[in-house]
């Protein structure tokens, strides 16, 4: 008989090291806890005795989570369930919990016995996990998946609302310069200035992809203006880090539900495509999506299936616009692409070069332009009665490919064409990418014999730190600035200081889009070396050149 009760005390003794036990009348009442109970919820025995478990209630769980829990043990069935607990020093816990009716007679529960583990490290490593799932870990903003999770609730409660997506323009060249590292802060500080300033607004910030940021507004399609408005006034002042001013612009595509979405699958791929239409035209800038832009990205599509079948099939044609220097001699020409697809007609280059550049077809296609111009390079030069030099366009993807000077210089041998009768136009937008590989691809491109000339030179970047080490031949005036040359003083200032800056560099000039004699006169006169334009001659196939 002593042996059986010392038995029963090991293991009361057991139970009271690991599980936290606790008996309760039929109205809830504790009539017992045991010393875990005590220690886990700071109580002591006496301050638990003759409460019910509201003592410990966090107020985590909703009434009709308890609710459920005394239907079920009053039916004299057990209950289990995981239970969020507060202790006396407001410390928050988590228990496993097993309740177990004991049953009288006739059946009916006379006391329950609750068996509770502490779960809390368990729970508190899952919460580490759901937050890392949810939470974007640079900005600390709720991430891509939270936000889907956000979109889909209120698109179930059919909620008006417009996303945005916000993307930082350029960001690329913080990376770069920073390193990943540091730029990561500067994502940080845009975030949180995000942040601060969605605390006014009805909206859902998000963190998504890379250098993006989301933002729900909520309400009819016009609330969403004044919220993008005052976005980019946000950024007009500089991020500050490390004691450095970061000016920032943003790009902003959005679009509203349901005006044009039913899903947030399509949510999501509208507001991605006319993000995507801001950057195109020129970045800091918003664009809302609308029907003309679920046209345009069909009309992109069925383009792109055609420039594919049209480079197997080579169906494009060059044209050549006649350039003269500053004694009248024609000297070079630019090669100029066309294409006439026989079932559309004549597609711009205007609209399908921005396609081949998106979607990789470029490289091809600038190979095959390339070859179309050195196969009619020699009947050119017959055509005009003498010896002429090409330019030829390379795009920013063709230009880093780094089989391009094996590849140019190839098919100059197979058309027998020289070299040195080659000028290789490059714009600025190439010239500002990864500066220090430029200079290298310009400097094997001058070895081969090819000229480079600098295109559209006054409107994309220009580094005077680095445009004196490129190994160029010629600068271009673009035509923007001939245009109103005579009309406006800052064009001729340009101009002006263009001409004076290249020929200090070692560099000659030619300006582009010259319409009249008073446009050739002063261009002539402040010493631009040569010309190109409708006064001069407008582009023209290779038969023109033929038939004078």
């Amino acid at each position: 008989m002593l042996s059986k009760l010392k038995e029963l005390y090991d293991i009361e003794d057991a139970l009271n090291a690991t599980t936290i036990l606790a008996i309760t009348d039929t109205k809830g009442k504790i009539i017992y806890a045991n010393a875990k109970f005590c220690e886990i919820s700071k109580y002591s025995s006496e301050e638990l005795i003759g409460k019910t478990h509201k003592i410990v209630n966090s107020g985590y769980h909703e009434p009709e989570f308890f609710k459920g829990l005394w239907q079920t043990i009053s039916l004299g069935q057990t209950w289990r369930g995981e239970i969020q607990n507060k202790a006396k020093d407001g410390t928050i816990y988590w228990v496993d919990t097993y309740i177990i009716p004991f049953l009288n007679a006739q059946g009916q529960p006379y006391q329950y016995v609750s068996i509770r583990h502490d779960i809390t490290e368990r729970k508190l490593l899952e919460h580490k996990i759901q937050q890392q799932l949810v939470i974007d870990s640079i900005t600390g903003l709720p991430n891509t998946y939270s936000l889907k999770t956000s979109i889909e609730k209120l698109i179930r409660t059919n909620e008006e609302m417009t996303l945005l997506f916000i993307n930082v323009d350029d960001f690329k060249s913080f990376n770069e310069s920073l390193g990943n590292f540091e730029a990561d802060h500067i994502l940080h500080s845009i975030g949180e200035r995000l942040a601060e300033f969605v605390k006014d607004e009805r909206s859902i910030l998000a963190k998504t992809y890379g250098d993006e940021f989301a933002l729900v507004v909520l309400g009819e399609a016009g609330s969403a203006q004044p919220v993008i408005q005052k976005i980019f006034k946000l950024f007009e002042n500089p991020i500050t880090y490390l004691d450095i001013d970061y000016y920032i612009t943003i790009s902003i595509g959005a679009v509203h539900y349901p005006t044009y979405a039913t899903c947030y699958e399509e949510l999501f791929q509208h507001a991605a495509r006319a993000l995507q239409l801001a950057k195109i035209k020129g970045k800091n800038t918003s664009i809302f999506f609308n029907e003309s832009i679920i046209e345009d990205t069909n009309r992109r599509l069925e383009l792109k299936n055609l420039l594919y079948e049209a480079i197997q099939q080579r169906r494009f044609t060059m044209v050549y616009q006649p350039q003269y220097n500053n004694r009248g001699e024609l000297t070079s020409f630019e090669s100029l692409v066309r294409w006439h697809d026989p079932i559309k007609g004549v597609i711009s280059p205007g609209e399908f070069i921005p396609i081949a550049e998106r979607t990789g077809l470029i490289i091809p296609l600038g190979y095959l332009l390339f070859e179309l111009v050195l196969q009619e390079f020699h009947s050119l030069q017959q055509a005009v009665g003498m010896k002429v030099k090409v330019a030829f366009n390379l795009s920013l993807k063709q230009f880093f490919d780094s089989n391009l000077s094996t590849h140019l210089i190839s098919l100059c041998e197979v058309y027998k064409v020289d070299p040195h009768d080659i000028i290789l136009e490059i714009t600025e937008s190439v010239a500002a990418t990864n500066i220090d590989n430029v200079i290298q691809i310009i400097a094997k491109l001058r070895l081969l014999g090819m000229e480079v000339a600098l295109d559209d030179y006054g409107t994309g970047f220009s580094s005077l730190k680095y445009l004196k080490d490129f190994q160029i031949n010629c600068i271009k005036i673009d035509q923007s600035f001939v245009k109103d040359l005579l009309i406006h003083p800052s064009n001729k200032a340009i101009i002006n200081s263009t001409i004076q800056l290249a020929h200090e560099l070692g560099f000659s000039v030619l300006a582009e889009g010259v319409e009249t004699k008073d446009q050739y006169d002063y261009l002539k006169n402040k010493g631009c070396e040569s010309f190109q334009g409708y006064f001069l001659g407008k582009p023209q196939p290779l038969s023109y050149y033929q038939q004078l």
